[in-house]
C-alpha cells in the first residue's frame, strides 16, 4: 500500500477482492464490507451479486417512522444503482480518503466514483462497451413507489405514508446521465427527501441535471482536504495510522445532516432491517462515536447531536415525573423526530423501555459537556445545550437520597435488565439489579453532569440560586464502591447489586468517558483503578473496547498493552473498507482508534494539558492540532525518546497549565517574545491571547 512516491500513504486504503458478506450461505452481522464514501448525509456502500455491481444509497433522514418497538420502522434504504455488463473477475478499488473518491478496476472497466457536498453521487465509467446504470428501489415494509421521467433524467420515488405512522416520509432518487463518447460515460445520481424539501421530487431533478462533474470532484476533493488539515497524527505503525484516518473518514461521511444524525449503523446501510432499526441508544452506543470528535479538532461534527436529544424534551419532563421528579429522564432508546420506540406495554417501568437504568440522559450530556470544556462557546452552549444540561441535574436533583450527609442513588441498575418486562420475567432473579444502589457508571456520569453544569452556569452567569445545593452534590455524592477481588481492592459495579461482571466495560466507564478518574488522581485511586482494569482482558470487548481502551490511557496503564489492544480490534475485526465488525453496534466502534491514540498522544480533561502521557518514548510520534480542553491546540513531535518541538495555539485567551516536561522558556511565536509563566508542583502556568501560538522550550 505505497501510493505516494513509495512511502506508505495513510489516507489511501485499497480493497483487491470482492465484499463478502455471508460465510458457508449465512450472512454474516450487518456491518457492510464493501468500498464506502459518503458526505455525510448521502452513503453508498458497493456490493455485488452474482451477475452485477451493485452500490446501495441510504441517507440519514430517510426513516420510516412506525411507532411502538419498531416493527417495521426504523432508517431505510434508498435503494441501489444496479451497473449491468461489469465482469467483476477482477476487482481493484482504491479508496482516496482526502480526495473523497475511489478509484476502481475490474476486468473490463475503469470506474471512477464520489459523493458530492451537494448530494450528487457522481461516477465515470470506461469501458469498450458501455454498462447499463439502473436505479432499483425495494419494496419492502410496505413502501409505496413510483417513476416518472422529465427532460431524460429518470426519477424514481419511495414513500412511507399511512395513519399509522408518526409522520410521512418519501425520497426521491434521480438518475442523469451528463457526458458520453465511444469509450466513457458519465452519470449524476442525486438524491432528496421530503425533510430537504416539500418539492423533493423536483429537487433531485433539479440537482441530477445541473451537475458540473468537474467542478464536483474538485469540490469534494477540497472539502476532504479542509478536514484533514485540522489535524494530523503521524506514527511509526502506518497500519494504526491508516485506521486513525478511515475511521475519522467514516465518521464524517454520516455525521453532516444536522436534523438527522447518525444512529447505530449511520448511513451505511444496505436493506431494510437493520438490527435495532438503527435508532438512537442512550446508554453509550449514540455517544461513542463523538468521543473523539473534539480531541481530533472536528467540533463541527457536532453539530446534529443536540437534535434528536432537544426533541425528545417533551417525553424527558413526562419520564421525570413518572420517577417524581422534575427535569428530563430518557428511556434506553428512541428515533429522530421523537420517534417513540420505548412505548412497550410488558415493560415493568410506566410501559417505558427504561430497562432498568436512570442515567439514560445523564450519559447523553457526556457529548455536549465534552463540547463546552474544549470551546468554551458560550452562545453555542446557550442555544443547543445547556438547558438540557440544566434539566438532566434538576431530575438527579430530584431523584438522590441524601443519608448521613452523603447523596446516594438507588433503583438505578448498572446494566440494562433485559428481562424486565413481559410474563417470563421472574423479579426475585433480578432483585439485586432493579434495587440496585450506587451503580459505579451512574456514580461517574452524575459527578460529571453537576461539575460541568456549575462551571457552564458560571461561565455564563445563570441559576445562581443553584451553587450551594450544586456544590454540595459535588462535594457529598457517594464514592465509588470497592471491593476485594483476586485479592486486590478493585471498583464494585454497585453498592448494593451487582458486584462484577466478567463482559462489557460498564465497571469501568466512570474513567472513560465519564472522566472522573485520572493522571492527576490520588495514587490509591490509581491503583484501585489499575486493579480493576486488569481483572479481565476487555481491549476486545464488543460493547466496550471504545471506553476501555481510553480508559487505559487515562490511568496510565502500560502503553504497550494499551497498542496491542489496537492492533488486536484491527487485526480480529477490521473490515477492508475500514469499518470494524463487531456485535455490538455499527459506527460506535469506528472512534476506538482515534480517540484511543489521541489519549495516548495527549491529555488534557483534568484542567492539565499532557504530551504523551501514556506512550512508549521508544517510537516517535507526532500530532498538530489536537484540541485540548481549555480551547487550545496543541501540536508536538517526540522523536528518539525526546519531546523535539510543542506549539499550543490559544483560540480563547484562556490561562494555559501544562505538565511540566523540561520547559525552559515559553516563547510567543508572533513576535518571538519571551513570555512570564509560574511553575509549581510539576506544573506550568501562563496567560494567553486569543489566536496566538506559544512555542514551549
Amino acid at each position: 500500500m505505497k501510493e505516494n512516491g513509495g512511502k506508505m500513504n495513510t489516507y489511501f486504503n485499497e480493497i483487491t477482492a470482492k465484499p463478502v458478506n455471508t460465510v458457508d450461505g449465512k450472512v454474516l452481522y450487518k456491518i457492510p464490507a464493501g468500498a464506502m464514501c459518503g458526505n455525510g448525509d448521502l452513503g453508498v456502500v458497493f456490493d455485488n451479486d452474482e451477475a452485477d455491481l451493485i452500490i446501495h444509497v441510504s441517507k440519514c433522514d430517510f426513516w420510516k417512522f412506525t411507532p411502538g418497538a419498531h416493527k417495521d420502522g426504523g432508517i431505510k434504504t434508498v435503494g441501489s444503482i444496479r451497473i449491468k455488463g461489469v465482469d467483476l473477475s477482477q476487482y481493484n478499488v482504491k479508496q482516496y480518503i482526502d480526495k473523497g473518491l475511489l478509484d476502481c478496476t475490474f476486468a473490463n472497466a475503469r470506474m471512477e466514483f464520489f459523493v458530492a457536498p451537494e448530494n450528487r453521487i457522481c461516477f465515470e465509467i470506461k469501458s469498450e462497451k458501455a454498462p447499463s446504470v439502473e436505479i432499483e428501489i425495494p419494496d419492502t415494509c410496505g413502501s409505496v413507489n413510483s417513476s416518472f421521467n422529465k427532460n431524460g433524467t429518470d426519477c424514481y420515488i419511495r414513500r412511507f405514508e399511512g395513519k399509522n405512522l408518526e409522520r410521512d416520509s418519501a425520497v426521491a432518487v434521480a438518475l442523469n446521465k451528463i457526458g458520453t463518447d465511444e469509450k466513457a460515460a458519465r452519470y449524476c445520481v442525486a438524491v432528496a427527501t421530503n425533510f430537504d424539501s416539500e418539492e423533493y421530487a423536483e429537487k433531485a431533478v433539479q440537482t441530477a441535471q445541473s451537475c458540473d462533474y468537474e467542478s464536483d470532484k474538485a469540490l469534494t476533493e477540497e472539502k476532504w482536504q479542509k478536514f484533514f488539515a485540522a489535524s494530523r497524527v503521524t506514527l511509526e505503525d502506518k497500519e494504526i495510522e491508516k485506521h486513525y484516518n478511515l475511521s475519522l473518514y467514516h465518521l464524517a461521511g454520516c455525521m453532516g445532516n444536522k436534523g438527522f444524525p447518525p444512529g447505530l449503523f449511520g448511513n451505511f446501510i444496505t436493506d431494510d432491517f437493520f438490527p435495532w432499526a438503527g435508532d438512537y441508544h442512550m446508554n453509550y452506543n449514540y455517544e461513542a462515536p463523538y468521543y473523539c470528535i473534539f480531541s481530533a479538532n472536528h467540533p463541527e461534527l457536532f453539530d446534529g447531536y443536540m437534535t434528536p436529544v432537544n426533541e425528545m424534551k417533551a417525553y424527558a419532563e413526562k419520564f421525570a415525573k413518572l420517577f417524581g421528579c422534575g427535569g428530563y429522564a430518557f428511556p434506553v432508546s428512541f428515533g429522530p423526530k421523537a420517534l417513540d420506540v420505548f412505548s412497550q406495554k410488558d415493560c415493568k417501568e410506566h410501559g417505558i423501555l427504561f430497562l432498568g437504568q436512570k442515567s439514560n440522559a445523564a450519559y447523553a450530556c457526556v457529548i455536549p459537556i465534552m463540547h463546552w470544556y474544549s470551546t468554551y462557546d458560550k452562545e453555542y452552549a446557550k442555544e443547543n445545550y445547556y438547558d438540557f444540561v440544566l434539566n438532566t441535574a434538576k431530575f438527579w436533583e430530584d431523584y438522590l437520597v441524601k443519608k448521613n450527609g452523603k447523596y446516594i442513588i438507588k433503583n438505578d441498575a448498572a446494566h440494562e435488565i433485559p428481562y424486565y418486562r413481559g410474563e417470563r420475567f421472574r423479579y426475585i432473579t433480578h432483585i439485586g439489579q432493579i434495587h440496585t444502589v450506587n451503580a459505579i457508571n451512574s456514580l461517574g456520569l452524575v459527578k460529571m453532569l453537576f461539575k460541568a453544569v456549575y462551571d457552564m452556569a458560571r461561565e455564563l452567569s445563570l441559576n445562581g440560586e443553584k451553587y450551594a445545593l450544586w456544590e454540595d452534590i459535588n462535594k457529598n455524592l457517594s464514592n465509588f464502591p470497592t471491593f476485594i477481588k483476586n485479592g486486590k481492592k478493585c471498583f464494585r459495579y454497585s453498592r448494593f447489586g451487582i458486584r462484577w461482571r466478567d463482559e462489557n466495560t460498564v465497571g469501568l466507564q466512570h474513567i472513560y468517558p465519564a472522566s472522573q478518574i485520572g493522571l492527576n488522581s490520588d495514587e490509591k485511586t490509581l491503583e484501585i483503578a489499575r486493579n480493576s482494569y486488569f481483572i479481565n482482558d476487555r481491549r476486545l470487548d464488543d460493547n466496550g473496547s471504545n471506553s476501555y481502551l481510553p480508559a487505559g490511557a487515562r490511568i496510565g496503564v502500560d502503553p504497550d498493552f494499551v497498542m496491542e489492544g489496537i492492533k488486536q480490534n484491527i487485526k480480529e475485526f477490521a473490515l477492508p473498507n475500514g469499518l470494524f465488525r463487531h456485535h455490538g453496534g455499527g459506527i460506535e466502534h469506528l472512534t476506538t482508534v482515534p480517540v484511543t491514540v489521541n489519549e495516548m498522544l495527549m491529555q488534557s480533561f483534568e484542567g492539565i494539558i499532557r504530551l504523551f502521557p501514556c506512550w512508549n518514548r521508544k517510537s516517535d510520534a507526532s500530532f498538530e492540532n489536537l484540541r485540548a480542553d481549555g480551547t487550545f491546540l496543541v501540536s508536538a513531535a517526540l522523536e528518539n525518546g525526546q519531546i523535539t518541538t510543542a506549539k499550543i495555539k490559544s483560540l480563547a485567551g484562556r490561562s494555559c497549565t501544562v505538565e511540566d516536561c523540561g520547559i525552559k522558556r515559553i516563547i510567543r511565536e508572533s513576535d518571538n517574545s519571551e513570555i512570564p509563566y509560574k511553575k509549581s508542583n510539576g506544573k506550568v502556568e501562563f496567560e494567553t491571547q486569543a489566536n496566538t501560538v506559544y512555542k514551549l522550550i
